[in-house]
């Protein structure tokens, strides 16, 4: 599907999925290389950038926060970017939300003719990738929201369920920097790159926002593994803390009651003249006697302070 957006002389054409004939179109339309032209209809999942005479070839992997049932998952969304002087294409497979969103601003702003200081395509790249990394960094603040969640969990006794959530984090976290790590050299190579007849002579600043604005999406990715890691061990110190009060009960008891029970057998061996059977009192004085036993164990454990 093709969508064409115009705005002052600069055309946006967005492709979602396109096909072999809308491709052929556009690379007889504006001269592009035939290899550009495979990179827009393949998704190779691949990012760099080529610098051709008339035009600029930018392929970025975007990580994108979905909801998967009643949890999240990171998943990778390719775009296609040609920039020309006055033309830009973007390809994807997929939709994309803050595209979808740039859109109808772009059209918005177009029919009321409002002065958003586009005067070239290479402009338009920098206000769209600007909503990109907005969204990206919108989705690392909604991880480091549920990573402050997991923190008031964790203390409320939580502790084994909050094994599983901070996992399905670290997992959101490991696949946001591997797929956002490549970015950084994109930007350092585009701004190597000179060329003011196609990009304008003022688009390097822009440039550096760009990167400024990557920069800020990392370093929250590096926040949020710091944060995630120093939950992780608090989680795992109270979870061991716990278990270890678990088996030293458990011990406990099995420590009282193997005297107990083996005294309870002692007392039905099938022989002749055993203490206390056969009396009045016989069974009084085997319960006292298991209550004595019981009684010096424990104060054995809380003089040792096994027992807090």
């Amino acid at each position: 599907m093709t969508t064409t957006h115009t705005y002052r002389g600069i055309v946006w054409i967005d492709l979602e999925s396109p096909s072999d004939t809308e491709i052929g179109g556009l690379v007889r339309r504006y001269g592009l290389h035939p290899l550009v032209g495979e990179e827009l209809k393949s998704s190779s999942s691949l990012a760099k950038i080529d610098f051709y005479e008339e035009y600029i070839l930018i392929v970025l992997t975007l990580p994108i926060r979905e909801r998967d049932g009643n949890s999240y998952t990171v998943v990778d969304r390719e775009i296609d970017f040609v920039i020309g002087k006055n033309f830009m294409i973007t390809a994807r497979n997929d939709t994309i939300e803050q595209l979808e969103y740039f859109a109808k601003i772009f059209e918005a702003n177009s029919i009321l003719d409002k002065d958003e200081k586009i005067e070239n395509a290479a402009n338009l790249f920098y206000f769209m990738m600007k909503k990109i990394y907005s969204g990206m960094f919108e989705d690392l603040e909604n991880i480091r929201d549920s990573l402050t969640s997991s923190e008031t969990k964790i203390f409320s006794g939580d502790e084994l369920k909050m094994v599983k959530n901070l996992s399905n984090l670290s997992r959101e976290l490991i696949d946001f920097r591997q797929t956002a790590r490549i970015h950084r050299d994109i930007w350092n190579e585009f701004l190597e790159y000179d060329n003011p007849n196609l990009l304008g002579k003022d688009f390097v600043p822009y440039l550096r926002d760009i990167r400024d604005q990557f920069n800020r999406v990392h370093e929250l990715i590096g926040n949020c593994r710091e944060l995630l890691i120093d939950l992780r061990e608090t989680n795992d110190s109270l979870l061991n803390t716990k278990q270890n009060q678990i088996i030293k009960v458990l011990t406990l008891v099995a420590f009282i009651f193997y005297p107990l029970t083996f005294i309870s057998a002692l007392f039905t061996i099938p022989a002749i003249k055993v203490p206390f059977i056969g009396s009045s009192y016989g069974w009084m004085g085997i319960l006292v006697f298991m209550v004595i036993i019981t009684a010096s164990i424990w104060i054995t454990f809380k003089k040792k302070k096994w027992l807090q």
